[in-house]
């Protein structure tokens, strides 16, 4: 809670001091430099001006460096001090022979101020009314031996005066370069943290997963503006630094090609061997060539960097147009901003007060993870649909299943009483029918014969309907003419058979088969039984849906009393037969005077 309120106050108090320091601030701009010797002392004073590289005045030199300034103050300033806006790697302050602060260890392992502002308060004791000394060592590493220009040893202008009016100045340069960094590292790490959470639930879009891997490494380097104690020698921590970038820009180029959905293998396996090989490099690199070897690296990842940028936009304008614009703006903000570093490093620019690139990635951070987050929602809500549509078709393909069992039992079941019909009827044909045919052989032309081949024939026609085995209708037509015309001609009766010719192929069902030779039977018993005339005449014919029955005779007709030994039952079994198929039939008077049957029942439903 303190560290936040911290950061506020110190932003507050950077927006708020915008204005130029007051008339009682001093700036120092010359001092004069030396090295000091073996006691400690500063030998061979040479006037530099400040703002001081090493570089410039003393090339190659790492270690300590003395800065001496004079200067005089009014006689009641109330509360002095110095400011020192960058004094890199570290700085201490001594005031007219007097050590009067320090910014931490001067002895390695150094502590790591360069983006650390300096502030301490002149006692005023110390002070003299007329001149001051001031004294400022620093501790650092020349250029050459450093992976970045910002971290070579150097010194900035001093301003000295009213501690009151330098504490503004020093909360404005501490916010941007310290707190800021602290608070954009601590955001752009929960943002990788996220896409990680994503990633993890959709891990078909590995571009969430480089995104996230990149945020995260962008944070863990970012670590490095406000990170003072490194428990590692200096050689060891810059090529850390420098090792760092590889891997967590291979991670960004990975992001760019998996978002437009193209995958090398060769282009993995460079960029994860590169990230192997640069820390190499920069470990054979003698100290003396470490910023070369580091500037190579940096270029090296530049050319890489608008590579993979191109490649974006070539894929992107052609098969991913919607990515195109926003991501497209958000690149070309980085070009600029690599460009700029780029130039940093290579010393084609002057240092800046503030790095604009650590302020500036947070916010393409902030609109490719937008962009990123839209993108899972689109798919959820696509997965979400798809697990609606999905759910559907199981639920039909369920209900079908279920109906293929129903209709597999019911088929079993008709089977087995398929089955058992056929065992029937087998029992009738070899048990039955051999006995019938026996007593029909045995008794000649007798009645009993009569009687036993008619039992036969009624046998075999059920055995026929128990077998469900169909049958030619040229063939059923044929033993129907055979029957009608026998009967009626051993009755008296003369008889008179029209069939119209049917289908060659067509088939007529057991089912109906049977039960129209038991209708026709009926019919022609009851023209011999009760019409009392001399003719009968028998007429078939078919149409497109079924067959139709007529059976005529030149009898009494339907107003006649019929003889007393007539049951009554066959014209009911008739009907019954008749509403079994589904057909219909009709009793009328006949042309001749007699009785006409008519019955037509279809050939498809039965």
């Amino acid at each position: 809670m303190e560290s936040l309120l911290r950061w506020i106050v110190a932003g507050l108090v950077a927006i708020g001091s915008c204005l130029p320091a007051g008339a009682a601030v001093l700036t120092l701009e010359r001092a004069e430099a030396a090295v000091a010797g073996g006691d400690g002392t500063a030998l061979h004073w040479a006037r530099v001006r400040l703002p001081h590289d090493w570089e410039s005045d003393f090339p190659g030199h790492t270690g300590s460096l003395w800065y001496r300034v004079r200067f005089s103050i009014p006689s009641a300033p109330g509360l002095a001090g110095v400011y020192i806006q960058r004094g890199c790697t570290n700085v201490e302050v001594w005031l007219n022979g007097e050590l009067v602060g320090s910014g931490g260890l001067m002895e390695p392992p150094v502590t790591r101020n360069c983006y650390y502002p300096q502030l301490f308060q002149l006692p005023r004791s110390l002070l003299r009314e007329g001149d001051n000394e001031l004294r400022i060592r620093v501790a650092g590493f020349a250029a050459r031996e450093v992976s970045a220009r910002q971290r070579a040893a150097g010194l900035s202008q001093l301003a000295v005066g009213p501690l009151a009016e330098l504490q503004p100045m020093y909360d404005r340069q501490l916010f941007w370069n310290v707190t800021m960094a602290q608070i954009i590292a601590a955001t752009i790490g929960v943002l990788g943290l996220s896409m990680l959470g994503l990633a993890a639930v959709r891990r078909r879009d590995t571009y969430l997963l480089y995104f996230g891997l990149f945020t995260c490494g962008w944070a863990l380097i970012s670590t490095r503006l406000f990170t003072q104690h490194v428990p590692l020698a200096h050689l060891h921590t810059e090529i850390l630094i420098c090792s760092v970038f590889p891997p967590v820009l291979a991670c960004a180029y990975l992001f760019l090609m998996r978002l437009v959905e193209r995958r090398r293998r060769w282009v993995d396996l460079a960029l994860w061997t590169q990230a192997l090989v640069v820390p190499a490099a920069l470990i054979l690199a003698a100290p003396e060539h470490l910023l070369q070897a580091a500037s190579t690296v940096y270029n090296l990842l530049a050319v890489e960097f608008l590579v993979g940028v191109a490649y974006f936009f070539r894929w992107a304008w052609k098969d991913h147009r919607r990515e195109f614009w926003l991501m497209g703006a958000v690149l070309l903000v980085a070009v600029v901003l690599v460009a700029v570093e780029i130039a940093l490093q290579n010393n084609l620019l002057p240092l800046p007060k503030i790095h604009v690139i650590h302020f500036a990635m947070p916010f393409i951070f902030l609109v490719i993870g937008v962009r990123l987050i839209q993108l899972f929602v689109q798919a959820l809500n696509r997965a979400e649909t798809v697990n609606v549509e999905l759910e559907q078709r199981v639920a039909e393909k369920t209900r079908e299943i279920e109906q293929s069992y129903q209709q597999l039992a019911t088929l079993r079941a008709a089977q087995a009483a398929q089955s058992e019909r056929q065992r029937i009827a087998s029992d009738l044909h070899d048990d039955l029918g051999a006995q019938l045919l026996t007593i029909a052989q045995a008794g000649g032309s007798g009645r009993v014969a009569t009687l036993a081949r008619q039992a036969l024939d009624e046998m075999r026609l059920s055995v026929r309907g128990l077998t469900g085995e169909p049958a030619m209708a040229d063939d059923v037509l044929a033993d129907w003419r055979a029957e009608t015309v026998t009967r009626l001609s051993s009755a008296g009766l003369q008889p008179q058979w029209e069939a119209q010719e049917p289908d060659p192929k067509l088939v007529l069902p057991a089912r109906t088969h049977v039960q129209l030779t038991r209708i026709l039977r009926e019919a022609i018993s009851n023209a011999i039984r009760h019409s009392g005339g001399t003719r009968c005449k028998v007429c078939i014919a078919f149409d497109r849906q079924g067959i139709a029955v007529e059976v005529e005779d030149d009898g009494r007709g339907l107003g006649a009393p019929r003889p007393a030994s007539s049951g009554g039952h066959g014209l009911m079994g008739i009907e019954r037969r008749v509403r079994h198929l589904g057909g219909r039939h009709a009793l009328v008077p006949g042309a001749a005077g007699g009785v006409r049957l008519q019955v037509w029942v279809p050939l498809a439903a039965a």
